[in-house]
């Protein structure tokens, strides 16, 4: 992909007024706290995040996909996709503006913002506790990402 769409694209999802403060925001973090640390509370902004935006009743994993996929694309986070994948859903997030937002040093901590999220819709639809969502793929230079939910 040619390289200037791809800074075009990640540019835009992150206000030029919070770019620089959010990536120093991110480094002094990374600094201070551990990788783990981070990570856990970033999966604890991410339930925050959710409990906000209520996916709705939901009967088939479609409408449950449409639901969340409204939420990221109204709040200008790109948009999510969730697929069957026999024993686990397999939810691709496309298009997550972290990277640009927080830098690329943050990769291994940022997305579990998401992680969370996607754990706490879940939730609100009744999952058991026993079922987790696991992020098992890095963050690509688009900002999408894919998780696991399941055992």
């Amino acid at each position: 992909m040619n390289q200037a769409i791809l800074q075009y694209l990640s540019e835009r999802h992150c206000s030029s007024q919070w770019r620089d403060v959010l990536s120093a925001l991110a480094e002094e973090l990374a600094e201070v706290t551990d990788p783990a640390t981070l990570r856990a509370m970033m999966r604890r902004v991410g339930v925050r995040f959710a409990q906000r935006f209520d996916p709705g009743a939901c009967a088939t994993l479609a409408e449950f996909e449409r639901a969340i996929a409204q939420i990221w694309l109204d709040v200008d986070w790109g948009w999510a996709s969730i697929e069957d994948a026999g024993g686990a859903l397999m939810i691709r997030h496309y298009c997550a503006p972290l990277r640009v937002a927080l830098g690329e040093s943050a990769d291994g901590w940022s997305a579990a913002f998401l992680e969370g999220a996607y754990q706490q819709w879940f939730r609100m639809l009744g999952s058991s506790e026993s079922l987790k969502v696991s992020q098992s793929t890095p963050m690509d230079a688009t900002g999408s990402v894919e998780f696991r939910f399941g055992r």
